[in-house]
């Protein structure tokens, strides 16, 4: 079943997202004009991200809102979508890089709670960092 508002990100797109964290934060000003390409992408990957993680959530309410049958899986393995944590915290430093410090929060607090070893992330805790900072918050 094609969907109509899917999303495509090509090879090159994908390496380009693959290069963005919050060491950029600072650097790469996305609300440049001059970066307004680069901006469309991260926006692009965000919706997609977006999309993903919506969906994975229908899927959880959905098995607990219906009666599993016994012995049997209730999703079919291959369209159960699994989530890495790391999605949530890549989120989050694209929403950081757009200077969206709400949104990271949300998605790095999210990562927070799912990664276990989240404080071998450097990445993940230079981003939250910037986005306490952001907000005054000094607490961790």
């Amino acid at each position: 079943m094609a969907d109509d508002n899917a999303i495509n990100l090509t090879r090159e797109d994908l390496h380009i997202l693959s290069e963005l964290d919050s060491r950029q934060y600072g650097f790469l000003k996305l609300n440049a004009p001059e970066n307004a390409v680069k901006k469309k992408l991260v926006l692009k990957a965000i919706d997609c991200l977006e999309r993903i993680l919506i969906q994975a959530q229908k899927q959880k309410t959905d098995g607990i809102l219906l009666e599993k049958p016994k012995n049997e899986e209730f999703f079919d393995a291959d369209k159960e979508i699994n989530v890495d944590p790391k999605t949530y915290c890549k989120l989050g430093h694209f929403h950081l890089l757009l200077e969206e410090y709400a949104k990271a929060m949300s998605a790095y607090q999210k990562f927070y709670k799912l990664k276990n070893d989240h404080w071998k992330d450097p990445h993940f805790l230079y981003g939250q960092g910037l986005v306490y900072f952001h907000f005054n918050a000094f607490q961790w």
